[in-house]
């Protein structure tokens, strides 16, 4: 196979630039998936209907801030505003303190009474004092902030909610608000899928710049920095095609494929390029050669790497197994081309590379130092921290997910969700269903209805939110109003699932009490009820994933059962390790975070197999075992902490992304990384010696 390859590398080069220019057109309009259903699958154990649970998709939050209390010429002007929106054809409900009002029942008849009067100023001063005595949900205490609830038709696409975002945004701001905050389901994927692309780019392009430069300090040949950067752009932008090919589109956790796929392509030919006196008569023979001798523990990496990602396939979250399946297949297109880039880069002597003696001698001087380090009392310190760390991390593990959780503090979409969450009651909408019969009366509802307020519920529509004396309504009467079914539409602040979960609970075991049939639905119980157990599916398929890199350790090394403790050790201990940091900072697992260890762990545990590969194979040349380990970290740990650093550089970009998953993969990976270059120096080397 090698010797085709060799032969046909030009050709093959040629077709996979075709390729790479047909991908290019694929993704040059790019469709970004973002939609909470698709995140959140129906689960078989959740008492509602998935439809059922997104009737709130279409609701739209609005919030108006003003810097001072707002008057009565203000709201006149707001009222003016509000009356020209509500016009679009777009809406099909909207409330509002200028629609609020309180159902007066005398026994016989319903009077309708609005709770702000702006007939005049008189009428609006005691409209005022009115309010700041019952309250209202469309206005602060502080009357300050307002709040509209805006429901839209269906039957209108991305195009026609972005003009309604921008044309309320607009004609608010002109009349002098400080602030104007919109928020909702819609309202987040849109910002979501336009920032999406921005940040691939931005990722993309800031990632290249980093890895160019490290090379360039390591190799001193740009004519090899370019190759890579030529091969590394190639398998991304054809690994991303795929997703747009097969799927129609790329799932927003995408954005983070294009620095693993430079990591995994770079740490490769760091590898491949590595010194070992390698002498042959012809390129042909190097080439072959060199592969033999390093490309089997190139190959395994990727295939380790790849194996992490492969476990998200076995997830219920659809956009996790996508991505898991497409970065699997591009991390192993990334290896077929840079297999032909090395190729090539031998044929033009790219290869020969002159290096950086002043940074290869610091470089040696640092591994000689980790290496041969024998400081008993600083050996056992470090180890003994580690694992308090370890074991803080393991005691503080926990399982929340906010729906906040992928956005960071700083972005615009953050403090739109924050605004109505202070404010306003919160986010996350629910419903109430109560099946009217016999048992079920007023007097028990408003009991009901009272405890959802008192354990921190806004009711949106309920009767006591709309009927000034409730209670003086027979039940023959509430009957004909509610029909069968009484529903109580309430929203929530975002307090993460654990938390929402118990009061949910709570709200359950009240309705049992009063003896109400309830039934709890919505898009923020169909959250708390799905993400906690989809959280902990993949964390569950990073236990398979370690197991299964193990069991292709012991499989490829004669089935020693040793190799397998030897080469997870070094590597899930710092993940531990790094959880245990992350803890101190309360660090929890969520949707958003969960499957970056997985990604952590298939990048990290290629430096022990490349140490490992290379004492197998100096073992199997007939040096003795101590001779062949010297020799392994002399020739591969160079490449081992070369690549470790422009994993580092590769990844600072993504520290200041918007989307928190992506910056927490950063985070994270960083410190595992800098974590297992120290086992795999310090202790894996002891390891080896004592039990190999």
């Amino acid at each position: 196979m090698l010797d085709y390859i060799w032969k046909l590398k030009y050709y093959i080069f040629v077709v996979v630039l075709a390729i790479f220019f047909y991908s290019l057109f694929l993704i040059s309009s790019p469709v970004i998936f973002f939609e909470t259903e698709r995140i959140l699958k129906y689960a078989d154990d959740i008492e509602i209907e998935l439809a059922q649970s997104f009737d709130d998709k279409n609701l739209f939050l609005i919030g108006i801030e003003y810097s001072d209390e707002i008057n009565f010429d203000q709201f006149i002007a707001l009222d003016s505003v509000y009356n020209i929106i509500k016009k679009d054809s777009i809406i099909k409900t909207e409330k509002s303190i200028f629609n609020e009002s309180r159902l007066l029942f005398t026994g016989l008849f319903f009077h309708n009474i609005n709770l702000l009067n702006l007939d005049n100023q008189a009428a609006y001063e005691k409209s005022v004092k009115k309010i700041k005595n019952k309250s209202s949900q469309f206005l602060s205490n502080d009357f300050k902030k307002l709040f509209f609830l805006v429901e839209i038709k269906n039957g209108y696409d991305d195009k026609d909610w972005k003009n309604f975002i921008f044309k309320i945004k607009d004609s608010f701001s002109q009349s002098g608000v400080s602030d104007v905050f919109v928020s909702g389901q819609i309202s987040s994927e849109l910002y979501m899928q336009d920032k999406v692309v921005s940040e691939l780019i931005f990722i993309t392009i800031s990632s290249a710049l980093f890895c160019c430069l490290i090379l360039w300090l390591f190799t001193l040949n740009i004519k090899f920095v370019l190759l890579t950067l030529l091969s590394v752009i190639l398998s991304v932008v054809i690994s991303i095609s795929m997703s747009q090919f097969i799927y129609g589109g790329i799932e927003l956790v995408m954005i983070i494929m294009p620095a693993i796929i430079f990591i995994v392509c770079v740490s490769d030919l760091m590898h491949l390029l590595n010194e070992d006196n390698i002498s042959t008569e012809s390129k042909k023979d190097y080439f072959i050669k060199k592969v033999k001798i390093v490309g089997v523990p190139v190959a395994l990496t990727s295939f380790t790497t790849a194996i992490g990602f492969l476990s998200f396939c076995f997830s219920d979250v659809l956009p996790i197994t996508r991505f898991g399946l497409i970065t699997t297949v591009g991390i192993l297109i990334s290896l077929f081309v840079i297999l032909i880039s090395y190729a090539i880069s031998v044929d033009l002597n790219f290869h020969l590379l002159k290096g950086n003696p002043k940074l290869n001698k610091k470089l040696d001087s640092l591994i000689f130092s980790i290496v041969n380090f024998n400081n008993k009392f600083y050996f056992r310190l470090i180890i003994i921290v580690m694992i308090l760390f370890a074991g803080y991390g393991v005691n503080k593990i926990s399982v929340d997910n906010y729906i906040t959780d992928e956005v960071n503090k700083k972005s615009r979409l953050f403090q739109e969700m924050n605004f109505f969450n202070e404010n306003f009651g919160g986010i996350k909408p629910l419903t109430f269903k109560i099946k009217m019969d016999e048992q079920v009366d007023v007097e028990k509802i408003l009991k009901f209805e009272n405890f959802l307020d008192s354990t921190g519920f806004v009711l949106d529509f309920s009767i006591s939110r709309f009927v000034d004396n409730p209670s003086l309504i027979d039940k023959r009467t509430f009957k004909k109003l509610t029909k069968d079914v009484y529903t109580i539409k309430a929203r929530m602040k975002d307090i993460g699932s654990k938390v929402s979960f118990e009061k949910i609970t709570m709200i359950k075991e009240q309705a049992l009490l009063l003896e109400i049939p309830l039934s709890v639905g919505g898009a923020g119980y169909l959250f708390d009820q799905v993400s906690n157990k989809l959280t902990r599916e993949i964390l569950y398929g990073l236990i398979i994933a370690i197991l299964t890199i193990g069991l292709l350790f012991i499989i490829i090394n004669n089935f020693n059962l040793r190799y397998f403790f030897i080469a997870l050790i070094p590597n899930v201990f710092p993940i531990l390790v790094c959880i245990g940091i992350l803890c101190l900072n309360n660090f929890y697992f969520s949707l958003s975070n969960a499957f970056i260890f997985a990604i952590v762990f298939g990048l990290i545990v290629d430096d022990s197999i490349h140490i490992l590969s290379s004492y197998r194979f100096n073992v199997k040349r007939g040096m003795s075992k101590d001779k062949a380990l010297d020799k392994s970290l002399t020739v591969t740990a160079r490449a081992v902490i070369k690549t470790t650093i422009i994993v580092i550089f590769s990844l600072i970009p993504l520290m200041f992304s918007e989307f928190k998953s992506v910056s927490q993969l950063s985070i994270i990976t960083i410190i595992s990384a800098l974590i297992a270059i120290i086992f795999d120096l310090v202790y894996l080397p002891k390891l080896m010696k004592k039990y190999l």
